[in-house]
């Protein structure tokens, strides 16, 4: 076949190439930068990886490209599982792909942004699991690896800031496999010895995968369930992993993760001077009270003998009041007494009843009096009634010739037209009655 005599067709060639290329890559993994995407009414796509060397032509036959939960764009970084096989229509090399996913840090977003809307979820970023940090730590301690950049940092401005702060580093891997459990296992360590107020989980920047680590669901629940304060200071500040979201405070880098958590010692300078002149001028102002207090208790203080004087003259005036006290009081007594004898004699059993006698006669007189004047005016009411009653009486008005009809039925006759002839009727007088019957009625 190599020999020089040989002589191929350029389809028998392109034919044993194909044979050649399928035998030696059955199916391998390429990853690359997607380009030149075609996606035809057939349903078979058509696209390119490159890298900053070379490209390959891919082909991803319907039946794959219609199964395939990933929908590829131009300019991604994917990996693709293909067959190496050769066009043999123009001879090209292709790869015939049989799966197709994201790759490098397309894959890795995705999975960042899922991770990162569970844990949301379940409210682990909220705002009132944060704990504070402690105003000023006695000791701090740093998840991190104890030689890259990050801890000099980190050591550097705690030692600029606040030197006689002790520190204690828990080493962690912090990149690549084993990393996650690596920092969890040094965050327990640290809950177990309990010698530290503040944690500071950082290390320096550097792409995503590189800080993947930082982004694990079971890293999330350690640093959300550790008791200390954590402050993160993963990568620079445009970097934002999950362990960022989930820690009680986020730091741009691990220089302003150390200024988080220690004070400057230049401003508790200031502030103990504050203090100490606060101090001072308190202690001068309680001096002068006390100084004050003692000058106004020696003008206070008098001789024993004018004391003496003092009592003697306040007891003798003490004297002259219960003597005049005592006299005041056998008077009002000697007064009350004497209205008390008065009040007795005047309730005297003898006494009320010649009052009562005396005031029996007097009511006796009246009612006397008034039962008179009563029967006298009750008399000439009478005589006066009696006359307006007589001059309305009907028998009055017989004594003066009238007389009254009644008919059969007693009933008073007042009108001839309410008689018939032949009706009997009672005729009363003055002084007596008599009854006649009706001859004719005259209307």
């Amino acid at each position: 076949m190599n020999s020089r005599n040989t002589i191929y067709k350029v389809s028998d060639l392109t034919a044993e190439m194909r044979q050649l290329l399928e035998r030696s890559y059955p199916e391998i993994w390429i990853e690359g930068e997607l380009s030149s995407l075609s996606s035809p009414a057939s349903g078979h796509l058509y696209f390119s990886l490159k890298d900053e060397q070379a490209q390959l032509r891919c082909a991803m036959f319907k039946s794959r490209a219609s199964i395939s939960k990933y929908k590829p764009k131009v300019g991604d970084l994917v990996k693709v599982r293909a067959k190496i096989s050769v066009y043999t229509a123009r001879g090209d090399l292709q790869c015939i792909v049989q799966h197709i996913e994201e790759a490098g840090e397309g894959l890795l977003q995705r999975r960042y942004e899922e991770l990162k809307q569970k844990l949301a979820n379940q409210g682990i970023f909220d705002q009132k699991y944060k704990k504070e940090l402690p105003a000023l730590a006695r000791k701090i301690g740093v998840v991190t690896s104890p030689t890259g950049a990050a801890i000099r940092d980190v050591l550097t401005t705690l030692s600029r800031r606040c030197p006689g702060i002790p520190v204690t580093i828990y080493p962690a891997l912090v990149q690549g496999d084993g990393a996650s459990k690596s920092i969890q296992d040094a965050i327990r360590s640290a809950v177990t010895h309990a010698q530290v107020d503040v944690l500071i989980l950082t290390r320096g920047g550097g792409s995503l995968e590189d800080l993947w680590c930082f982004n694990d669901e079971e890293l999330a629940n350690t640093i959300f369930n550790c008791p200390i304060p954590i402050v993160a200071g993963v990568g620079h500040e445009v970097d934002t992993t999950i362990a960022d979201l989930v820690a009680d405070l986020r730091a741009a880098t691990p220089t302003a993760a150390a200024e988080m958590v220690s004070p400057d010692r230049n401003q508790l300078f200031s502030q103990l001077m504050s203090l100490q002149r606060r101090l001072e001028h308190a202690q001068l102002r309680y001096i002068q009270n006390l100084s004050q207090r003692v000058d106004m208790t020696g003008q206070r203080l008098r001789h024993p003998h004018q004391r003496l004087q003092t009592q003697r003259d306040n007891l003798n005036q003490l004297s002259r009041r219960l003597k005049s006290f005592q006299q005041l009081t056998l008077k009002r007594y000697t007064s009350q007494t004497a209205a008390l004898e008065h009040r007795l004699k005047s309730t005297s059993p003898e006494n009320k009843l010649k009052s009562f006698t005396s005031l029996n006669q007097a009511l006796g007189r009246r009612l006397f009096r008034a039962t008179t004047s009563q029967i006298d005016g009750k008399r000439t009411r009478m005589d006066s009634l009696g006359g307006q009653l007589n001059a309305v009486s009907p028998l009055a008005t017989l004594q003066r010739g009238f007389s009254i009809a009644r008919d059969e039925e007693r009933q008073l006759v007042r009108s001839s037209k309410d008689l018939c002839v032949e009706d009997t009727l009672e005729i009363e007088f003055a002084e007596g009655s008599v009854y006649c019957q009706v001859n004719e009625v005259v209307k």
